[in-house]
């Protein structure tokens, strides 16, 4: 039947995903796309336009689930326990896999530099959405900062976790980047 798709768009849009995960957005190409879809690149540029189009939805993806385990991660009621957990949870995402696969929105924040408007709009979207998820935690914890104070803190953080990936790409094992997290949690939160 013509315009029907004959793929499954989920499942070509979580193996797009792993192939800017693994290679960038910069790096990885439509017949690297093609390859792992298993769907013709005429039909990938028919069914979502180009590499960067199909690299949006599959980014978009990621962050709804990646903001929703850092949503969960950090509902605990214990701010520091909130903070290590989601600290946890972020070096699992970004050393899983083998090799470990890193931190996407780093990755891409890093060739943000060479890409569009829209692609760097998108990086600073997710970096700030973690930023206010991470800010009503500091700001339901012990202690009564102004909401300036919270947001400069909670941006801390966010800027720690940029430093976190670039250290796992050096080579830190999952055990140094938790170590290196619960210690920098324990001086920031007074532990």
């Amino acid at each position: 039947m013509v315009g029907v798709r004959q793929f499954n768009e989920d499942e070509v849009i979580a193996t797009a995903l792993d192939v800017f995960w693994r290679k960038g957005l910069h790096d990885a190409t439509m017949q690297d796309l093609a390859a792992a879809t298993g769907v013709q690149r005429g039909s990938l540029y028919n069914a979502y336009g180009d590499k960067e189009a199909i690299f949006l939805r599959a980014f978009d993806q990621y962050t709804g689930q990646f903001l929703e385990a850092a949503g969960h991660a950090l509902a605990h009621a214990d701010t520091t326990t909130a903070l290590r957990n989601f600290f946890d949870m972020i070096i699992v995402n970004m050393t899983d896999g083998s090799p470990a696969r890193g931190c996407l929105t780093t990755r891409t924040a890093l060739d943000a530099a060479i890409s569009s408007t829209e692609v760097r709009q998108r990086v600073q979207d997710v970096l700030d959405r973690l930023e206010q998820l991470i800010g009503k935690t500091l700001s339901a914890g012990p202690g009564r900062r102004r909401a300036a104070d919270t947001n400069r803190l909670a941006r801390v953080f966010v800027t720690f976790t940029r430093g976190l990936a670039v250290m796992e790409r050096a080579g830190y094992s999952r055990k140094q980047l938790k170590e290196s997290a619960a210690t920098f949690v324990d001086a920031v939160m007074g532990a």
